[in-house]
């Protein structure tokens, strides 16, 4: 079985970035739909993500941080209320200048739970800002996995799948991540579908009980590329030996 470990970073404040960040980016739109949604709508994509994941039956995981800039994680209150109640997971997107320090760590993972009213169990760093000594400080705070670990931006093999236990941390390579596929892999819109087919194969040749992790951005579901997001849905489900889960469900399947 290839376990697709679904998630989605949530990088952005509530009311997305600044309207000239946008306008800097429009290219990365169709004409249509820039001209027809409003700016701020663009980058806040959650309730569609849900709305296509249900349809599939799938579950995945939402990785806010809490230190948004010019923003508080506290705007998404109703949201992750609203991915709690439909059964989806809450991870911590922990900021990069936290992770040399537990105790910041940690008070990142209060303000998360303070949220939640449930323990949070998964981290991601911001940036993939990932270093040896993290996974230590994780398992001391009571985390169970973290998904942060990429060894190469341009290319996907064996090494960037799977699952390994790192100072009793388990630990899931990021395989697949939309700002990789679409910038240092320069995979281009029909390209999505046979790179995950190509990945799928390696995964296959690697293990029959293998995890393929998938970063899709909250901000990229509107934009040409992150569009294709149902397509990959539709691709993954068809496949009698794949298997979509979110962080949580993967860690009791393993266990």
């Amino acid at each position: 079985m290839q376990y697709i470990f679904l998630s989605h970073d949530v990088d952005w404040r509530k009311q997305g970035p600044s309207i000239e960040h946008i306008q800097a980016r429009k290219d990365r739109f169709d004409t249509e739909v820039f001209d027809k949604i409003r700016l701020e709508e663009l980058y806040r994509n959650i309730p569609e993500y849900m709305e296509i994941e249900e349809k599939f039956g799938v579950r995945s995981t939402f990785f806010f941080r809490t230190l948004y800039e010019n923003g508080n994680v506290d705007d998404y209150k109703d949201d992750i209320q609203t991915l709690q109640n439909g059964n989806w997971e809450i991870g911590l997107h922990t900021d990069p200048k936290s992770i040399e320090n537990i105790e910041k760590i940690k008070l990142e993972k209060e303000k998360l739970e303070s949220l939640t009213k449930m323990p949070i169990i998964g981290n991601r760093v911001h940036f993939l800002n990932y270093n040896s000594e993290l996974p230590l400080k994780l398992k001391k705070l009571g985390f169970l996995y973290d998904s942060s670990l990429r060894y190469s931006k341009d290319k996907i093999d064996e090494n960037e799948m799977g699952h390994s236990k790192i100072d009793g941390l388990i630990e899931f390579p990021v395989t697949l991540m939309d700002a990789y596929l679409f910038t240092h892999m320069n995979i281009n819109e029909d390209g999505i579908i046979p790179e995950f087919k190509k990945t799928l194969e390696i995964g296959r040749r690697y293990s029959e009980k293998n995890v393929i992790s998938v970063i899709w951005h909250d901000n990229v579901l509107k934009m040409k590329g992150g569009r294709m997001y149902q397509k990959i849905l539709e691709f993954l489900t068809s496949q009698d030996d794949v298997k979509i889960v979110c962080g949580r469900d993967l860690i009791k399947i393993l266990n």
